[in-house]
């Protein structure tokens, strides 16, 4: 199948470079680790876990991000956003 689709998410720098040292040694990358994160979710038709805290009781504020994303209007601002940051970086470069 050909991987003609791009995927943009904005995350923490230390998530991200804490994830890639995990993935790396286990022998893949994080694209690929994302890729199987999406395979297994369409096979269980949902998060392939149940999200858990750190925080102890009653912490579950993943959870609520996910929820707040389950709406078309969160998913809409994010993507905004994420594009009006492109375009202002992209206009301080040119400047």
């Amino acid at each position: 199948m050909s991987k003609d689709a791009i995927l943009h998410v904005r995350i923490n720098a230390e998530d991200k470079e804490a994830a890639e040292r995990i993935f790396a040694d286990q022998g893949t990358s994080l694209s690929e680790a994302v890729r199987i994160f999406v395979k297994q979710s369409i096979k269980v038709n949902g998060l392939p876990f149940h999200p858990t805290s750190s925080q102890g009781k009653g912490g579950l504020h993943a959870q609520g991000r996910l929820e707040a994303y389950a709406h078309q209007e969160m998913r809409e601002a994010e993507r905004e956003a994420w594009i009006r940051s492109l375009s202002d970086k992209y206009e301080a470069f040119n400047r």
